[in-house]
This record gives C-alpha cells, sequence and structure tokens, in this order.
C-alpha cells in the first residue's frame, strides 16, 4: 500500500495540510496517510531568557506537548472527514526524519509540506525545510500553500 507522509510544523498549518491530505486519500483510497510532527528538542522550545538551563525532561516534555498539539489538530480533520491516519513524533531535525523515514519504508509515494519558510529573503528559502527536502528527496515533493483553498 503505498503512503503519504505529511511533515507538520505548527498548528495553523496542520489542518491545512491535512484538508489536503484528506483529498489525496478520497482520490486515492488506497494510500495511507502518515502524520509526523518532528522537530529538534532544544528548537520546539521557544526563545526565553534561560530556555538554555531547562533540564532535558522539560524539553522532552514540551516537545511531547506540542507534538499532541499539532497532531491533534490534523488528526480532527481526517476524523471529520471519517479517515484515519498514522502519527509519529521525532524530536529531531524534520529533514532528516523524513530522510530516514522514506530510507526506511520504501513504500512511501510522496511527502507533503507545508510552504512555511519560503517567502521574504533568501536565507529563510535556503534553510527552508521545503528547500533541503528539494534536494534530496527520490520521490514527489508536494508544498502546500497557505490558503490554497
Amino acid at each position: 500500500m503505498p503512503k503519504c507522509l505529511v511533515l507538520l510544523d505548527d498548528e495553523d498549518a496542520a489542518r491545512e495540510l491535512a484538508s489536503f491530505a484528506v483529498k489525496l486519500v478520497k482520490a486515492n483510497p488506497e494510500l495511507e496517510v502518515v502524520l509526523l510532527y518532528a522537530s529538534p528538542l532544544r528548537d520546539a522550545v521557544p526563545s526565553l531568557p534561560g530556555a538554555g538551563w531547562l533540564a532535558q525532561e522539560e524539553f522532552e516534555r514540551y516537545f511531547r506537548l506540542r507534538a499532541d498539539s499539532v497532531l491533534a489538530e490534523a488528526l480532527a480533520v481526517f476524523r471529520a472527514a471519517g479517515i484515519g491516519a498514522r502519527t509519529l513524533s521525532l524530536p529531531e531535525d524534520p529533514v532528516a526524519a523524513v530522510e530516514h523515514l522514506v530510507e526506511s519504508e520504501p513504500d512511501y509515494a510522496l511527502v507533503v509540506v507545508s510552504d512555511r519558510g519560503t517567502g521574504g529573503r533568501l536565507h529563510y528559502v535556503l534553510s527552508s525545510e521545503v528547500y533541503r527536502l528539494s534536494h534530496f528527496l527520490p520521490l514527489p515533493l508536494v508544498v502546500v500553500k497557505a490558503g490554497w483553498h
């Protein structure tokens, strides 16, 4: 069964990406969707004075809360459509997480990401997940623009 990997980065994009993935599944009922939230633990914590002094357990707790929140937003869209999806949360760089999943599970047919980080100044584009994924990913990459529907 072919799989579609949907890389989620925040609550705002999660619903939009999930809506897009639901439409894909409705058009391709055999497609299995995997929703992925990935972020390095230290990058997941907002920039607060003294944040570098938090214990590892605090970083892990914050990561879990963020992952649960983002995944819940996406799952709500799937549940409303009566479609199931598998979820994963990995405390690592999103691009590295996608790379590992695609290499370890060859039945992925497509990766879906938001266009976050692709606008504005060139240095944001060059460090964006979209840019990085487009250079190594051996399968189709779909970039969902904000406000696409």
